[in-house]
């Protein structure tokens, strides 16, 4: 059990380090307000402490109760309205003695190195009485952290897999392609004239005087059209009991990719078994992994949903060189930072991060989940160089983002065993056979029919 559940909230508080605070209340009141609206109050997404209007009091900090440990703090706000009775009034003052009163309540947060702080000046408002009802206090906010427990098994899992990489060397047997033909030759025997006798099956062994026509027969020849000989071939053998299939990692393997393409991959909660199959495929692929341009990201290192801003969520990091060690650790590395939090991804920010870390690339490789619409897909302009796009979890259709991705930048599509390269030429209605089933064209993207 975490230790804030076993000892209590104010337990906590008297383990506090005694070492100077990192936040001192006259460096926070320099914060500049940022105007906005009026608060809303919603108890789901982060942690809220009201003090009263003009007065520096909690009136409640039960909510305390919520924070699972202090690594989970993202941001903490303070919230006030502009609104003042008098002109004599201190906003200032009042603000210094809430910030104060926080850290006789909360000390530890003044000592957290690596959180937002904020102060907000609702503007709404225009009398005291609208005014009074306005939430007043600070707002905590929490990362979309993982439990540990889960992510050390998801670790734990993907370790697993890749350790049970090994190359194997198997024989292709010769294969010969035949060409077919067929032709006419004669039986032997001859067709009687009259159709009674034809119906009887009568035949004749000459022509005789009624000049009957040959019998003939189709027979079939076979000749070697095409003759590849038999040859070994290197495969890559691992551990395939947890995975439904595995043809992201077949695809990969199979095809040629440029030596300027940098690979960005979603590390996100679902995205275990495909992340895996991507590190199996740089085990596998030496040449690309010396090419050594590679991006994950986590959609924001655990940043409340509410506070992810278009183009700057965060949570991308870079993996260079041609050391496989170093890639993995990097890709573990960002799932530990968060493995995302609301469905949509910066998919995007990632692959704009991504060129212009490396700005000679000539293409991009999104691993990208299906069931994840691209948050920031109004950054889609920016993007000059074209984007294929792996999408994992295809189930029944394919997201029309990243249909709308590709076909904007030239990019490919590979879903499941299918590689899709001329989606700007699709027309309604074409049919296409991924993965042993029949997907049409519908509305821009691909919809399970069979």
């Amino acid at each position: 059990m975490h230790l804030f559940f076993k000892y209590g909230l104010f337990s906590i508080f008297l383990f506090q380090s005694l070492h100077a605070q990192y936040w001192k209340t006259d460096d926070l009141m320099k914060l500049k307000p940022i105007g906005i609206g009026t608060q809303k109050v919603d108890t789901t997404i982060a942690v809220f402490l009201p003090m009263p209007f003009s007065q520096s009091n909690f009136l409640d900090i039960s909510q305390l109760k919520k924070i699972p440990g202090n690594e989970w703090i993202y941001g903490v706000h303070l919230v006030y309205t502009r609104f003042r009775e008098v002109d004599t009034f201190n906003q200032p003052k009042l603000n210094y003695h809430r910030f104060e009163e926080l850290k006789k309540t909360y000390p530890v947060l003044f000592d957290l190195k690596d959180i937002e702080w904020k102060v907000l000046e609702q503007r709404e408002a225009t009398t005291r009485e609208r005014a009074t009802t306005c939430f007043h206090g600070f707002v905590i906010y929490l990362k979309n952290l993982p439990p540990p427990d889960l992510l050390k098994k998801e670790l734990s899992f993907i370790s697993k897999i890749v350790d049970s990489y090994s190359d194997t060397l198997i024989w292709v047997p010769e294969k010969i392609d035949y060409k077919i033909k067929k032709r006419k030759v004669e039986t032997g025997f001859y067709i009687p004239k009259s159709d009674k006798k034809k119906k009887a099956g009568e035949k004749f062994s000459s022509s005789g005087i009624w000049q009957r026509e040959p019998e003939y027969k189709v027979q079939w020849d076979s000749t070697i059209k095409k003759k590849t000989n038999g040859y070994w071939m290197r495969i890559g053998k691992f551990d395939t009991s947890a995975f439904i299939g595995t043809d992201e990692f077949n695809t990969l393997t199979k095809r040629k990719w440029s030596t300027k393409m940098a690979v960005v991959t979603d590390v996100t909660g679902s995205m275990g078994p495909f992340s895996t199959q991507i590190m199996l495929w740089l085990k596998y692929s030496p040449e690309v992994l010396k090419q050594g341009r590679f991006a994950f990201f986590n959609d924001g290192d655990g940043t409340p949903d509410m506070l992810k801003k278009t183009g700057s969520t965060g949570g991308i990091y870079f993996a260079s060189g041609g050391n496989f060690d170093s890639v993995f650790s990097r890709m573990k590395f960002t799932m530990n930072k968060g493995l995302g939090g609301d469905i949509p991804e910066n998919d995007l920010e990632a692959v704009l991060k991504t060129i212009a870390n490396w700005p000679d690339t000539d293409t991009i490789l999104l691993v990208a989940d299906n069931q994840a619409p691209i948050k920031d897909i109004a950054l889609i302009d920016r993007i000059k160089i074209p984007v294929s796009v792996m999408v994992c979890g295809v189930y029944d259709r394919v997201n029309p983002d990243y249909i709308e991705l590709v076909k904007k930048t030239g990019g490919r599509l590979f879903v499941l065993d299918k590689e899709i390269s001329n989606i700007k030429n699709i027309k309604s209605g074409q049919r296409e056979l991924i993965g042993g089933k029949w997907y049409e064209w519908r509305k821009g993207t691909f919809v399970q029919v069979m």
